[in-house]
Parts: structure tokens; sequence; C-alpha cells
């Protein structure tokens, strides 16, 4: 089973919440900005843990931790709790609640989930609570992007980021639950270093069918004629073109150790050995290529035109190969 837990342990919003508590000195309010949506509210959950279990950190395994986990524990409310948003009713339902004594404990947790599709009624009735919270009480939004946050909420929090984990990081904790580690590699290669992307890529069949057309682009790419081709059945698939670069960005670094005499430290040595058949690849047209997706990778942030980002990248990896040929 994947450790959430020990992922999120790692991140400086886990140490910030964590030293906070320790300190004797926690926040009235603290907005969690993460791009994993599928996990987000189970990292609020643990968040919760981290403020109300008497351990440090959080144990995981007392009553409090337990009960949580469940959404089932007296003094820790989640909203929404049944709408796909907060509502507005449900802001004055926490309001009351806010007032009131913990049952439990000494302190009372409000976890707001998916912050990020409030209206702006809602979040305006929840200013005045942020703002001047009863004391003991402290609340956790939870948004994949800040932006449709008012900027009047978002000076009231304390903000805090889980940044996307590292390769090496998701590697390890997904490992056990995707037994194809090849596969696997070629996932968090495309999650964006989140634990709910590189699942669901993971367990997507048409990953295979990306990596394929990929392998196919650095074998039998020769000419301007199948760049066009090319660029079709990209942009004609069913995945997204940042999946796509970051694809071929790890089959050109695997083809790159193959040239280098460093094959044994391949990501996909299955892949590895098709893309073996690629030709007029030399050590300098490699890097050159991952010189280009790099740049690709940049301007795709700058919300470039996918077809038009992909005919060029796929022009460069061509114009690289046989330029590098000469020298």
């Amino acid at each position: 089973m994947t450790d959430l837990y020990a992922l999120l342990s790692k991140t400086q919003a886990f140490k910030t919440i964590n030293g906070d508590k320790n300190a004797g000195r926690l926040s009235h309010a603290y907005l969690v900005l993460t791009s994993d949506e599928q996990n987000l509210t189970a990292y609020l959950k643990m968040l919760a843990s981290v403020i109300a279990c008497e351990e440090d950190g959080a144990c995981g395994k007392c009553r409090t931790c337990k009960l949580i986990e469940q959404s089932a524990y007296s003094d820790v409310y989640f909203y929404p709790r049944e709408n796909q948003s907060i509502t507005s009713e449900e802001v004055n339902d926490l309001i009351e609640e806010s007032y009131l004594k913990p049952i439990e404990s000494d302190k009372k947790i409000f976890v707001l989930d998916k912050a990020q599709t409030m209206n702006a009624s809602a979040q305006n009735k929840l200013l005045k609570t942020l703002e001047e919270p009863p004391k003991n009480v402290h609340i956790l939004i939870g948004a994949t992007s800040e932006f449709p946050l008012l900027s009047t909420v978002k000076s009231r929090v304390k903000k805090l980021e889980i940044a996307p984990f590292n390769k090496e990081q998701l590697f390890d904790a997904l490992k056990e639950d995707c037994p194809d580690h090849e596969k696997l590699q070629i996932a968090i290669a495309c999650s964006d270093g989140t634990v709910g992307n590189a699942t669901a890529l993971y367990n997507d069949q048409n990953l295979k069918e990306l990596t394929d057309l990929a392998v196919e682009v650095l074998t039998q790419m020769q000419s301007s004629k199948d760049v066009l081709k090319y660029s079709l059945k990209v942009s004609n698939g069913k995945w997204d073109l940042g999946e796509f670069i970051s694809v071929l960005e790890l089959l050109i670094r695997d083809l790159l150790t193959f040239k280098e005499g460093e094959e044994k430290v391949a990501f996909n040595h299955v892949t590895l050995e098709k893309l073996k058949q690629a030709k007029n690849f030399n050590t300098g047209a490699l890097i050159y290529a991952l010189e280009k997706v790099s740049e690709a990778q940049k301007r795709k942030k700058f919300n470039a035109n996918p077809t038009m980002l992909l005919e060029w990248l796929l022009f460069q990896i061509l114009e690289g190969k046989y330029k590098w040929q000469k020298l």
C-alpha cells in the first residue's frame, strides 16, 4: 500500500505545521495547495492528524488518528459534506460550530476540501472567522489552485504548498503497488510529480501505446514528411502533449546511456532494445534532442500552440540528427 504519510512527512507543508504545533504557535488557518487532486483529501486528513494527535507528527495508530482518517472524529469537521463544493450554508454551520467547545480535545479543526470550487459568497462568509477565529480553532483549507480564492481569503491564512515529488521519491512510494517497474518509471516521468497522476498513468492502458509511438518516432522518423505524419499521430492520440514529451525525454535519455556505454542505468530496458534500431543518432544529436525537449517543456508552460510546438520539436530532433552526423 502506498505510504502517503512517508511522502507527506518530507514536505515543507508537513514540517511547518508540525513545527508550529511543537512550538505552541499553530496558525488559526492554513491554505494547503497541491496539484494532486486525487490525494488532496488524504493529505488534509494527515495534516489534521498532525494538529490533533498528541505525538510528534501524527502516529497514525491512536484512536484520534484512526477516527480522523475515517472522517469520524468529533472535533474535526469536514466540508463539503454532500455537495461537490462548499456552500454558504455549510460555512454558516462552520461558524456556529466554531463557537462551541470541543468535545474530546482542547481544539477544534475544520477541514475545507476542494476550496478552489467555493463561490465568492461562501468565501466572503468565511472571512470574519478567518480574521478573528475563536480560541483553539484551526482551519485547514485545501485547494488544487489558489487563483479561484479571493485575495482577502489568502491574506488571512498561512499558505503552504505540497510541491511535486521527485522521481526517486515517487518510485520508492509506488514500487510495491506497481510491480512493473519499467512501466512505473514511464508513468512517473509523465506524472508532473504527483502520486495521483503516476498511479492513474500506470493503470492506463494508453501508456503502452504512447510509449510505442514515441519509440516509433525515434526509430522511424527520417524526413520532414515523417514529421507531419507523426505529429498527426501524436495529436490524435488519447494523451496530453506533455505526456508525450515526457516519454520522449525518458527514451532519449535511455538511448543516450546506451551510446555512452552506460546501458545498465537505463530506465526501461525493454524499450531500449527497440531504440537501438534508431539510425543516425550519435551522442551529440541525443544531447541536442534533450535540449530541445527541455525547451519544448518550457514553451508548453507558456501555453504555446500544441500542434505548432509538436511539429517544431520533431523538426528540431530530425534536424539535430543530421546536423551532428556531419560534425
